[in-house]
């Protein structure tokens, strides 16, 4: 009895321990890719004179559809697979999503990219005009935006579809399923401002890893009664 209990708890543990390793070494891959992003993003929010934020911000800007959108869409593949309990070879595998999917990220890192663009200048410009309702409005308008951005990631590994295709897919599994859409995004910024403000120790090895696992929990959970409503 009292081996079948230690082996029962050792077991359990050993399931939290495989699934720590995981998460913690695929988003210390992920963020080592990344070090060039974090590096701009680090200096920009330290800038103070505006024609090193203009070259900061355009570095960023030229640098996330060809880094950050390949391998952040590396990264939810490796995650995906975690959640389909399928065997994960943590590095070689992520290189081989990162070549893979290469181009498809770089497409939706084109797309994403101008948009959170214009809509941070539209922002920022709001903001100083002191428009208070117009400001909100953003906001609300860039909350929508990262919870479109996580469903449209989580999409692209999910659903085989063309990147023209797969926008319009996620537009209509995002509208048709409001509540647990806003619950994702929520979900999200609370955990960003934990991460940030009560664990910022543990960024680098889980605050990308955790979040991708979040999106893709929500949009298969949303894919998967799209589809079974569908057949019926």
């Amino acid at each position: 009895m009292m081996n079948m209990q230690s082996s029962g708890i050792m077991g359990r543990f050993y399931v939290i321990a495989d699934w720590v390793y995981k998460f913690s070494f695929a988003n210390i891959i992920w963020s080592v890719c990344n070090i060039p992003m974090f590096f701009i993003v680090l200096n920009l929010l330290m800038a103070d004179e505006i024609g090193v934020i203009v070259v900061l911000f355009g570095l960023l800007i030229m640098l996330s559809p060809f880094v950050f959108f390949p391998t952040t869409m590396a990264l939810f593949s490796i995650v995906h697979q975690f959640i389909q309990k399928e065997d994960v070879k943590l590095f070689a595998d992520f290189w081989q999503y990162t070549r893979l999917h290469y181009k498809k990220g770089m497409k939706i890192g084109v797309i994403s990219t101008i948009f959170w663009t214009v809509l941070l200048i539209d922002f920022f410009y709001v903001m100083g005009t002191g428009n208070i309702t117009f400001t909100y409005v953003f906001i609300v308008l860039g909350f929508f935006a990262l919870i479109y951005n996580l469903h449209l990631l989580s999409g692209a590994v999910t659903i085989d579809s063309k990147v023209r295709q797969l926008l319009k897919q996620v537009g209509i599994i995002m509208f048709g399923h409001p509540l647990l859409s806003m619950s994702l995004g929520m979900l999200s910024l609370t955990f960003v401002y934990v991460m940030t403000q009560w664990l910022p120790f543990l960024i680098p090895f889980f605050s990308g890893s955790i979040l991708v696992f979040l999106a893709l929990l929500v949009f298969i959970k949303i894919h998967t009664s799209s589809i079974k409503l569908e057949k019926h």
